[in-house]
């Protein structure tokens, strides 16, 4: 009977860390890059080719465009075009799934409960899920977990997977940049088995056998169209400061990011215990992704995923000391039924809630009207007005998708891949920032400003300037320059010919 309701228990917490990742992974919300990884995946197919330099900015015109995310997108507009929206959204919660499903399959290898399993592996999917977006760098958590896997197998069944290494890099260095974090983690465990065998003078490892897959795992960033200069241009450009919000550091002096801390906590508090046996690659990986995460909360993600499997260990063999010093404290018939029960409404509740997610939508992604200028965009278009558009970085790609060719815009979401760093850093302006935003207007040849509704461009409307002012909303305002270009545009305006949509925009892609 207690086998039968452990594996009860133990059904329950699996089930309830899927329902979680069907809970938490499926936002149905809009990136502001969607439309670009979409649009850029469309040319690409089209062109039979990689698009190397820029066509889409008058900032950035022909300049190189080191796209690392190519083949990500060419998948994004592969299910677009066949599965419309649907596709990317259950595609991503698949991906989802299947991340929980490894490390779940991870746990198996080592000592777990069922109730610690389901207390440290929800609050991982809650670390992980802001990452979460129809991004490419979904796939980067893919692989990464899969690397963990091939390691786990390694030290804790000691089968040797890791010829698979090199295979899975060969994709993920044409999907996204994160590769280097799996690169860096593989690394990372050969020097400490290094270390271990040669100063600690642990015998029962292997280090030439890690370097060996270590070197050909290397070898294979390699095999993407850029050559050796991809890894070369990410590895320089993660040492420039970003000023977005996803790779601030996080702060220490808050209740933000609550799930994160805990884990922290629960690993440098099972570091102080003396278990018999440590496994100090694991520590040593679990250790890089905290202060990489610490750094920068891009990389929250990879920290959960790494640490979940060791606490699930940790935590069980601990439990398991405790009760057997505290028999008291082993969950009695009742207790294990009624967290069953407990299990169950919780699983009964997330499933129903994601379902109803994705019911309320339509299976659609929702581009929110409140967020990006998708009333005023339909204005431009509407209107048949060209040329080049200033505007914010978070519109870019959304604007490229419904006004390319005719609007050539000054900054989008490709960043360094693309664009030089001093139109980057003039984009990055304070609401309140008047003289900046004089500046920015003023420094490059506009024809076009698609601005938020900040004080500085409030303003503007009143002032004697060469922009006239032809459309606003509570989102963003419009102006065009007075100039032969737009004669034939501001003779419309001027006239009371321009079309100003009355009916409220879609709230669905695109």
């Amino acid at each position: 009977m207690n086998s039968a309701r452990t594996r009860c228990l133990d059904i329950g917490a699996k089930l309830l860390a899927v329902t979680s990742a069907v809970y938490f992974f499926s936002f149905v919300t809009a990136d502001p890059d969607l439309w670009g990884h979409i649009k850029f995946g469309q040319d690409l197919w089209h062109a039979k080719g990689l698009v190397r330099a820029d066509p889409y900015s008058f900032t950035a015109y022909g300049q190189p465009w080191i796209n690392h995310e190519w083949l990500a997108e060419l998948i994004f507009f592969a299910v677009y075009r066949y599965l419309g929206d649907a596709g990317l959204l259950f595609g991503k919660l698949c991906i989802g799934v299947f991340i929980v499903a490894i490390l779940s399959k991870i746990c198996t290898f080592r000592k777990q409960r069922p109730l610690v399993f389901a207390l440290v592996v929800v609050p991982a999917i809650l670390v992980i899920s802001p990452g979460f977006m129809i991004r490419p760098q979904i796939f980067s958590f893919l692989f990464f977990s899969l690397f963990l896997y091939v390691l786990h197998r390694y030290f804790a069944q000691r089968k040797n997977l890791l010829f698979l290494m090199p295979c899975l890099m060969a994709l993920w260095v044409n999907l996204h940049g994160g590769f280097l974090v799996g690169l860096t983690i593989l690394g990372t465990v050969a020097v400490w088995e290094t270390l271990a065998h040669f100063v600690l003078g642990k015998k029962n490892n292997a280090p030439k056998t890690l370097w060996l897959w270590f070197l050909v795992t290397s070898a294979a960033t390699l095999l993407n169209p850029y050559g050796y200069n991809l890894p070369v241009f990410l590895y320089e450009t993660l040492s420039v400061p970003r000023r977005i919000s996803e790779w601030n550091p996080v702060s220490l002096t808050d209740l933000s990011h609550l799930p994160l801390k805990l884990l922290a906590v629960l690993f440098l508090a099972t570091l102080l215990a003396k278990p018999k046996q440590r496994e100090g690659w694991e520590i040593t990986a679990i250790a890089m992704t905290l202060v990489a995460s610490m750094l920068h909360r891009r990389h929250m993600p990879f920290f959960g995923i790494t640490v979940a499997p060791y606490l699930v260990f940790r935590l069980s063999t601990i439990v398991s000391e405790i009760q057997v010093r505290f028999p008291k404290l082993i969950l009695a018939k009742v207790s294990q039924n009624l967290v069953a029960i407990f299990f169950g409404v919780l699983v009964a509740y997330q499933t129903y809630s994601g379902v109803h997610r994705y019911v309320m939508a339509n299976c659609r992604i929702i581009v929110d009207p409140q967020t990006y200028p998708v009333a005023a965009v339909r204005f431009l278009k509407a209107n048949k007005i060209k040329g080049n558009l200033l505007l914010p970085f978070d519109w870019g790609e959304h604007a490229i998708w419904h006004l390319y060719p005719g609007c050539m815009v000054s900054i989008d979401g490709r960043f360094r891949t693309v664009y030089p760093e001093s139109v980057i850093q003039d984009h990055f302006i304070a609401d309140d920032d008047r003289t900046r935003w004089q500046g920015l207007i003023g420094k490059y040849p506009s024809d076009i400003l698609l601005a938020p509704q900040v004080p500085f461009f409030q303003t503007l409307i009143q002032q004697e300037s060469p922009w006239v002012y032809v459309y606003s909303d509570p989102i963003a305002i419009i102006f065009v320059r007075n100039s032969n270009k737009n004669m034939e545009a501001l003779k419309r305006f001027r006239t009371g010919r321009f079309e100003y949509p009355t009916s409220p925009p879609s709230v669905y892609f695109p």
